[in-house]
């Protein structure tokens, strides 16, 4: 091999299939990914699609996943809305006065910012799978990220995920194997 050849890639144990998010609920120190992105909700209204990088300790470099949605359809929805995008910026240490424009805005001015978000494990309502969800914002945590042991429950049925979009089932029946029961195929119509 070419040493003066540029690499198609390094290796790194941190960009492997397998759970690209934190094993353990807790408060973590994170930057906000530059990938994070402004977008809409399945109801059509403005949505952050948030993406953070998890910075030290035993999590360091998975990824949190957090949406906040902006809604203004009451006033009281408003008053929530800014409330929800104006809590992570005041963690990330912005002050008071900064004004934000739009929810694209939002997303620019706190990518690659430093914070800490506390998650915990919940169902979500959608399809009954439990999600690591980060429900509080922090200054960053001069002590560093602090796991609490709080795993994902066994139960839940998108706990393994080969990188393939194809998560384990608990139940494992498969969606084209005869709802679990055992499939009869004749030697004859095998192709070996």
């Amino acid at each position: 091999m070419n040493n003066n050849q540029q690499p198609l890639f390094v290796t790194n144990h941190n960009n492997t299939f397998g759970s690209q998010v934190p094993e353990e609920a807790g408060i973590y120190n994170i930057y906000v990914s530059p990938q994070s992105k402004a977008g809409n909700s399945k109801k059509g209204n403005p949505m952050a699609s948030m993406d953070y990088i998890v910075l030290d300790g035993t999590q360091k470099g998975k990824h949190i996943f957090d949406r906040l949605v902006w809604t203004n359809n009451t006033q009281k929805n408003h008053d929530l809305s800014v409330k929800r995008f104006n809590t992570p910026l005041i963690a990330a240490g912005y002050q008071d006065n900064e004004p934000i424009y739009s929810i694209p805005d939002f997303v620019q001015k706190m990518a690659n910012q430093k914070l800490a978000v506390e998650t915990e494990w919940q169902k979500g309502d959608y399809n009954g799978n439990t999600y690591l969800v980060v429900t509080r914002y922090r200054m960053l945590q001069a002590d560093g990220s602090q796991p609490n042991g709080q795993k994902r429950p066994q139960n839940n049925s998108n706990q393994a995920n080969d990188g393939f979009g194809t998560a384990s089932q608990a139940n494992n029946k498969q969606p084209f194997n005869n709802n679990g029961a055992p499939i009869d195929i004749d030697n004859d119509q095998l192709p070996f």
